[in-house]
């Protein structure tokens, strides 16, 4: 699955998780988009690169997820936030 991700050595961040079961209102962090370069490529454009910060705006059970990157809303198919991983942000 999906190894830890190391700050510098010396420590280690909370594993990956999915998108889809990050919590609304949660601030997180992109650690890994699994999928193909297409796939990558559009979520790149808008602005979704491994290391941004985003918060959750809406979990949209059933619907799709909205997210809040740099004073921008961008709403996210239930497809995408399964190959979407984050790591939960320190507050």
């Amino acid at each position: 699955m999906v190894d830890e991700i190391k700050k510098d050595g010396s420590g280690s961040e909370p594993k990956a998780m999915p998108l889809m079961l990050a919590l609304q209102g949660q601030e997180v962090r992109l650690a890994e988009i699994q999928g193909g370069k297409e796939f990558q490529h559009r979520l790149a454009e808008m602005g979704l690169t491994p290391g941004v910060k985003f918060k959750i705006i809406n979990q949209g059970h059933p619907g799709p997820v909205i997210i809040l990157l740099k004073n921008t809303r961008l709403v996210l198919g239930r497809g995408m936030i399964h190959r979407v991983f984050v790591t939960p942000c320190d507050q």
